[in-house]
């Protein structure tokens, strides 16, 4: 009995240490900032007009967004919303100083019907919406399995209540996911070894998690209206060999699910969204971002309906309510070929204004 216990003795003697060690690193390092809230000072910076860079170029964008819309001015002129391919829209491309990219990566349903309930809880007037349709918004067999728009759910379901002409009570994020995967990240090797590549990536043990971009600054940043500059030697080394690889390599079934179609709640909320928006005298403007050349030639409309849908219904709704349809999915009709794009879905931020009218 005394051996078995000082064999453990032993075993926990050099195992508490290490697991000690393996929180502190991961604790401390967190390239992905999960035990560090960056998001507030960031969202501050650009609201004080600063252009800000985020180190490991990870955190959490929704909580930015969130922070750019509890702050930002009571009358804004333009926004957008949607996913990553609206990163490039900048100020100068809407026409307007007055603007704000409220856009995050993999943006879905409840993503962003919780902004336009953020906007209306805090009292944020907008004239004029410009609303990325995609794919995320529409396949709830998608949107229904993320877990990255679980804190915002709350705020998507209030809004939704009053689209519905129900007395909502204001909601609070849900930050239970949140704690989880902080717990679950103190203990993972995974992670362990993503803060030793951070640290070897840059080079030294003390790192500033975000700063001003200033002029000579080569990595990816915000600017002041919420957009994203991408790295120097993303934008300036991406070949159209890299292009046509990501295109073809670009899991299919996965993004656009076999044989789905339109959800009838998501479409049902969008057509509320413009009604709500335009009788709060909100101009309602929708784009609908290419894929590339490369990878339009790989969409077989048969087994992926969905994008064929979602064009339709943008023109149905603007038919029916007045709006502007800017671009296609189907990049042969804009005359974009696979040199204007990043990957199989970025298109080059300084081609935006070649292929689009945004004014």
């Amino acid at each position: 009995m005394r051996d078995k216990f000082r064999t453990w003795l032993r075993l926990l003697i050099v195992v508490i240490p290490l697991l000690g060690f393996l929180i502190f690193v991961n604790c401390f390092f967190d390239p992905a900032n999960i035990f560090h809230n960056v998001s507030r000072p960031i969202a501050d910076s650009l609201l004080s007009g600063k252009a800000t860079f985020i180190t490991s170029g990870n955190m959490n964008e929704r909580l930015v967004k969130q922070y750019f819309i509890e702050d930002m001015p009571e009358q804004t002129e333009c926004i957008t919303v949607g996913p990553s391919t609206i990163f490039g829209i900048r100020s100068e491309h809407v026409g307007t100083k007055s603007y704000y990219n409220l856009g995050v990566s993999g943006a879905d349903f409840y993503d962003v019907v919780a902004q336009f309930a953020l906007l209306d809880i805090n009292e944020k007037k907008v004239d004029r919406v410009i609303f990325c349709m995609d794919n995320y918004f529409f396949n709830e067999s998608l949107y229904g399995s993320f877990t990255r728009n679980a804190p915002w759910k709350p705020y998507a379901e209030y809004m939704m209540g009053t689209l519905d002409g129900k007395s909502m009570q204001i909601p609070k994020r849900d930050t239970k996911a949140e704690r989880i995967e902080q717990f679950r990240q103190l203990f993972s090797i995974t992670y362990f070894q993503s803060c030793i590549d951070y640290i070897k990536t840059n080079g030294s043990l003390k790192i500033a998690r975000w700063g001003e971009a200033k002029e000579q600054y080569e990595g990816a940043y915000y600017l002041p209206d919420g957009s994203m500059i991408y790295a120097k030697d993303y934008r300036e080394n991406t070949t159209v060999s890299d292009v046509t690889n990501a295109a073809n390599g670009y899991d299919m079934d996965y993004q656009f699910t076999p044989y789905a179609y339109c959800n009838a709640r998501s479409m049902e909320y969008f057509e509320k969204l413009i009604v709500y928006l335009q009788e709060q005298g909100t101009e309602v403007d929708l784009f609908l971002c290419p894929l590339c050349p490369t990878l339009w030639d790989r969409y077989d409309e048969e087994r992926y309906p969905i994008l064929p849908q979602i064009e339709a219904f943008a023109h149905e709704m603007a038919d029916k309510y007045g709006l502007d349809v800017i671009g296609s999915y189907n990049p042969y009709e804009l005359g974009i070929s696979d040199e204007d794009f990043h990957d199989a879905r970025h298109i080059k931020h300084d081609r935006l204004e070649a292929f689009f009218d945004f004014k």
